[in-house]
């Protein structure tokens, strides 16, 4: 069993975007599936499939929507793939959480200033107690492969204890393909468009490669 959480400190970053994806990427591969709501603020992932199963859009994923960490933790059930989506603003429980899955991922746009705030939040799970190397970003709404570069490289120049923050080398665009599939009750990774599927799909199988591992 591996247990992920998806998290951030700042709301519309695809923390929840990236959860879904994950949950229905792994379940089309026959990976069983848990997908907890934790962001009591949006409950973005129980709409979202609420919305598919009555359009009878397939697949799903099993989806418990759930108001504390500690019932997060508590309400798997020996599935494959476990995945917490956590509240849009890290929080305490937010390192009850951190603590006790094997990667801890959090989506951040470019921007310096979006960058400095989620590493923050990841320099705070570290003074809680949380491996570094248990921590993982993903960059989101990227507008060029040179925006990326540049996010890529800032990311690596920090570290906590001497020990660099892994970054995923794909990397998910600000396209709005992806904002109109999300409309429809589609993933991301369900778009028209089969590039930006396979573009989306590409980070979902970096995740799953370093969970393997």
């Amino acid at each position: 069993m591996s247990k992920i959480a998806f998290v951030s400190q700042s709301g519309n970053v695809m923390k929840s975007t990236l959860a879904t994806a994950m949950g229905l990427e792994a379940v089309a591969n026959g990976i069983d599936t848990t997908v907890v709501d934790l962001d009591t603020e949006h409950r973005t992932i129980t709409a979202f499939i609420e919305q598919r199963i009555e359009y009878e859009i397939e697949p799903i994923f099993k989806v418990n929507t759930v108001d504390s960490a500690r019932e997060a933790l508590d309400s798997f059930n020996d599935e494959q793939l476990y995945i917490i989506d956590a509240p849009s603003r890290a929080t305490s429980a937010t390192s009850t959480i951190a603590k006790e899955v094997d990667l801890v991922i959090q989506p951040t746009p470019p921007s310096k200033k979006d960058i400095d705030l989620a590493l923050k939040t990841f320099f705070q799970l570290s003074s809680d107690g949380v491996p570094v190397e248990n921590m993982l970003f993903v960059i989101t709404r990227v507008g060029s492969s040179a925006e990326l570069d540049r996010a890529v490289e800032y990311i690596q120049s920090a570290d906590i204890e001497g020990k660099t923050i892994r970054v995923l080398s794909s990397a998910i665009w600000e396209k709005v393909a992806y904002r109109s599939a999300i409309n429809d009750g589609l993933a991301i990774t369900e778009t028209q468009y089969p590039t930006l599927n396979d573009n989306a799909k590409a980070v979902i199988h970096q995740i799953l490669t370093i969970l393997i591992r």
